[in-house]
């Protein structure tokens, strides 16, 4: 007969082998421990209809559980070590930034998941597992603790002198009803309700479209065809102020624009949109002037110009709103009017 080692048996799921005399042994001197005070005791996992602790199975078994589990430590602890050399030797600039991203969110998130794997394998394929059962008591008090706790109750009442003491009661109601009123009086550090604020901006009908860069008014004819200008109302060119008036002004070629309702809002191949992304709020200028599409830096939120500025790639869910624009006796751009919705990223009211 050969000496030979015999070969590891392959594994199936839900099959288990039988205890070992030590594992046995164990199992029963815990089955033979009497009740704490609660009526807690442990029970074969038998009765229960559940198998026994795999732990208990096989040596084997258990120490290429340790393996798993230390195998997954070292998968964290390398995963590590590699988003600190990463965060040294990759370009944070290299392709905007994404390659860092990819390798520091990855590594990062490798790390995480190793580790919280390797403690689950370690508690369910290590740890002993304990079948215990508590014999379930009456859910009721007996009655003489029900009385000796009305007794006690009713003693520290009349102890109090709630019901003899007037001033004390009366005071004591007065405290308690106005206290509540300095909490609610911080809610005002939230800062005052917007009430319609969100819903309209500085634009006017009448209003001249200002520059933003060389504060003058427009004309037609300054911007150059696929030209784009910043512009603010006239009265009210400071953006830090007017956070919901910028606007973009674009200049299209004869023909270019695919949208009935977006060239009658706009005038002779110019249109008016809001620069405020209607995702985050990020202002937008990055226009291609080839395919008219603008581009929201932030989060990549892309607009169709030549279409109602649908869009058409990102996170945005709304188009941006448009300005309708005419121009007055002088040649220069005037709004018609405010914005026919709010303008910006949605908000509570909004949706």
């Amino acid at each position: 007969m050969s000496d030979a080692p015999k070969p590891r048996p392959a594994r199936k799921i839900g099959r288990r082998t039988p205890l070992t005399d030590k594992a046995a042994a164990a199992q029963e001197a815990m089955f033979s421990r009497p009740s704490d005070d609660a009526g807690t005791h442990p029970v074969p996992a038998e009765s229960l209809d559940i198998e026994h602790d795999p732990a208990q199975v096989d040596p084997r078994e258990d120490k290429f559980a340790e393996w798993q589990v230390g195998v997954l430590f070292i998968i964290a602890a390398l995963a590590a070590v590699g988003f600190v050399v990463a965060y040294v030797l990759i370009d944070p600039n290299a392709a905007l930034g994404r390659d860092m991203n990819y390798a520091l969110g990855g590594l990062f998130a490798t790390s995480l998941l190793a580790m919280g794997a390797g403690f689950v394998l370690w508690a369910k394929k290590i740890l002993p597992h304990d079948k215990m059962v508590q014999e379930r008591h009456d859910f009721f008090s007996p009655e003489e603790e029900e009385i000796a706790t009305e007794d006690t109750f009713l003693k520290g009442f009349q102890e109090m002198g709630l019901g003899s003491r007037r001033v004390l009661r009366r005071s004591l109601l007065a405290a308690g009803a106005l206290l509540p009123i300095p909490a609610v009086m911080l809610l005002r550090d939230l800062g005052p309700l917007p009430h319609t604020r969100l819903r309209h901006t500085a634009w006017r009908e009448g209003i001249k479209l200002v520059d933003v860069e060389s504060k003058l008014p427009i004309k037609i004819g300054d911007i150059e065809i696929g030209g784009i200008a910043t512009v603010m109302p006239e009265g009210h060119e400071e953006p830090d102020e007017n956070a919901l008036s910028p606007t973009i002004l674009i200049r299209f070629a004869p023909g270019e624009i695919r949208s009935k309702k977006e060239a009658s809002w706009g005038y002779q191949d110019h249109v008016a949109y809001s620069k405020i992304c209607s995702h985050a709020g990020c202002p937008i200028s990055l226009y291609e002037q080839q395919t008219h599409h603008l581009l929201c830096p932030c989060h990549q939120s892309t607009f169709d110009m030549a279409n109602d500025a649908n869009v058409i790639f990102g996170p945005a869910a709304r188009r941006l709103p448009q300005l309708q624009i005419t121009v007055d006796g002088d040649g220069y751009f005037v709004a018609k009017g405010d914005y026919s919705q709010p303008v910006g990223p949605s908000f509570w009211e909004r949706g």
